[in-house]
């Protein structure tokens, strides 16, 4: 009986001990230097929307795990698809400003990152008209090769 009871509790222990999760929590210095990285990358990304390039805002998109990006309600389901998009956005600009950005950034795990973004666009229109809204999005970045790339995301704004 009590080569059993030895028998349950060590079969019970392994089962436990085999549930426990593969990846282990990163710590806070880990979370700071993943922040930091899409920080980084985020500034990179400002700065093709400031500029209105939608190439080099394009290329921050996955070209490998690109899921969809909803953009005041309509649905993007392919890369392609929203990059052309963002070229007809863009190509009726001088430029664009964001103006007072609160960013948030959440570490999911190693390789998954939320990133909120709220912030007052001025858009400067090529035909010189200046459109100002309030602009919220939120991107789930993957790193790619070592490199964070956008694969979903979600953006909505309303006129100010």
């Amino acid at each position: 009986m009590k080569k059993l009871l030895f028998i349950i509790i060590l079969m019970t222990g392994i089962v436990f001990n085999s549930c426990t999760p593969s990846n282990p929590q990163l710590t806070e210095l880990q979370k700071n230097a993943i922040e930091k990285q899409i920080l980084e990358q985020w500034k990179k990304i400002g700065s093709c929307i400031e500029k209105a390039d939608a190439a080099g805002y394009a290329a921050y998109l996955s070209t490998n795990e690109f899921i969809a990006m909803y953009s005041e309600g309509k649905p993007f389901l392919s890369r392609g698809e929203y990059s052309d998009s963002v070229k007809v956005w863009f190509s009726a600009r001088k430029s664009t400003e964001l103006q007072q950005p609160t960013v948030r950034v959440t570490v999911l795990n190693e390789n998954l990152v939320l990133l909120d973004q709220k912030s007052v666009f001025r858009l400067n229109l090529k035909n010189d008209q200046v459109v100002r809204c309030n602009h919220a999005v939120s991107f789930i970045f993957k790193k790619e090769d070592s490199v964070w790339k956008i694969i979903h995301g979600h953006e909505s704004w309303n006129n100010i």
